[in-house]
């Protein structure tokens, strides 16, 4: 297997692999190159070839160039020593390259606005060249190229637990921009946890190679305890044993705080009833400042109801 070399990393560029079955033709990243400030010489451009397995120049080849509102296709068709193709960047483009044709390595976040490195490297002039080979895919490991990202609002500083299966899996301290990213990894069920205030996004289900954006809620008031509370009716009641299981596993999975006390409910911002409650119990907390909804008493019906109530 060729190995894969990306020396712009430090700039950003990231490579996602295609995802194609064992023994399918596709593209495949074999070099993300920043260019250096002598190589670069004031440019702002993508160059892209294309090789086959015996390096041979494959003219004709398309590759499809795409930004935030627009896209563009570029040809290989020029002769050594230059490029096959190039694609000019603008000020404040943020661009993404992949093969046409077949399944293709996707190259994300080529863009220009790097500090100064030197007379041929300055703020928006600076230039990647990526080369592709056409190839057969071969067995491989699992993938591990998901990633998570999104923010923390007020949450510079704490610590958040990335989580799968119940097994804290990463950690990261949160920057001052209130952003966090977790990357490389697998296919799975995730949730972030903030360690500091027990705030929780998501969950996230992941294939391994795709990325989801979980956003943490606003901290909350200080007179609140949860965000979101779930309140069942009497457990000596054969309907809320039926109930419990039926919300058991998505509870625990979302860590959303559950039980039977009014007043525990009551520190809540959202209060969802489950089962049959009296009417007092609904003004009570009410009363208390909580956004209350009853769920549907229909088993069938119930867990749908607790999710789309998020």
């Amino acid at each position: 297997m060729t190995d894969v070399i990306n020396d712009a990393e430090a700039y950003g560029v990231e490579i996602i692999p295609a995802a194609v079955e064992p023994g399918q033709v596709y593209w495949k990243v074999i070099r993300v190159h920043h260019l250096t400030p002598e190589e670069n010489n004031g440019r702002h451009h993508i160059f892209i070839d294309a090789v086959d397995e015996e390096e041979n120049r494959l003219y004709g080849s398309l590759f499809a160039i795409s930004w935030d509102g627009g896209s563009d296709t570029v040809i290989i068709e020029k002769e050594p020593p230059e490029p096959g193709a190039n694609f000019p960047m603008w000020k404040w483009q943020v661009c993404s390259v992949e093969g046409m044709g077949a399944p293709s390595d996707r190259v994300i976040n080529l863009h220009t606005a790097h500090p100064d490195e030197g007379p041929g490297n300055t703020l928006f002039h600076h230039s990647f060249a990526i080369t592709y080979l056409r190839t057969v895919a071969e067995e491989v490991e699992t993938p591990a190229y998901s990633i998570i990202r999104g923010r923390v609002p007020g949450g510079g500083g704490h610590t958040l637990a990335l989580i799968d299966e119940d097994q804290v899996v990463q950690t990261q301290v949160v920057g001052a921009d209130e952003q966090y990213r977790f990357a490389n990894l697998p296919a799975g069920a995730y949730i972030v946890r903030d360690s500091s205030d027990l705030r929780v996004a998501g969950p996230a289900f992941l294939d391994g190679r795709d990325e989801a954006v979980l956003n943490f809620p606003a901290p909350l008031p200080e007179d609140r305890v949860f965000a979101r509370y779930v309140l069942f009716a009497d457990p000596a009641l054969p309907e809320t044993q039926v109930y419990l299981s039926l919300l058991a596993d998505y509870l625990a999975q979302n860590a959303i705080p559950f039980g039977f006390q009014v007043t525990d409910a009551a520190q809540a911002l959202k209060v969802s009833l489950v089962g049959v409650h009296p009417q007092e119990t609904e003004e009570a907390l009410i009363e208390a400042g909580c956004d209350v909804e009853r769920l549907p008493l229909d088993p069938s019906e119930l867990l749908a109801a607790l999710e789309a109530a998020r």
